[in-house]
């Protein structure tokens, strides 16, 4: 079966190149995010978001429920689903919070922090071996140039 060519080098051939850019990096993010739902789901049970909701709580100190909303790209009613969840498996703790009545303090249990470290290993793992062409300057060099894009005037 042939591999069909990316919208992004099409556009490079027929478009403005800063659009193709940004569809190229649009393109890698999706295979990444594929690879890592793969991986974790395999490894340790987990999809994308609950890794991300494990990488973004801590088990030295509770965060806010909302807090933790800042940090993850999913609605409130979502991230409210995935606490549920983790909870359920053990490895988040919820308890209201004292100070504001509506919110509610997130803390990862130990089963969470241990689970939290083997699945930080598997996206380290995933990132080191998408970047293992690059040398530490070429990498360096797209951290520049990437900070250099502002989507916002």
């Amino acid at each position: 079966m042939d591999k069909t060519t990316p919208v992004s080098s099409m556009i490079r051939q027929n478009g403005p190149i800063k659009i193709a850019a940004w569809r190229l990096m649009m393109e890698k993010y999706q295979d990444f995010m594929t690879r890592f739902e793969h991986e974790f789901r395999a490894r340790h049970e987990l999809s994308a978001n609950e890794f991300d909701v494990l990488i973004n709580a801590s088990a030295a100190a509770q965060v806010r429920q909302r807090d933790l909303l800042h940090s993850l790209v999913i609605s409130r009613s979502a991230l409210s689903r995935l606490l549920g969840k983790l909870e359920g498996r053990g490895l988040v703790t919820q308890e209201p919070d004292p100070e504001d009545q509506r919110g509610v303090l997130v803390t990862l249990t130990e089963a969470g922090a241990e689970l939290r470290a083997e699945a930080a290993e598997t996206n380290g793992e995933i990132i080191l071996a998408a970047f293992s062409g690059l040398t530490d300057d070429e990498a360096n060099e797209i951290f520049e140039l990437v900070s250099k894009i502002c989507p916002v005037g």
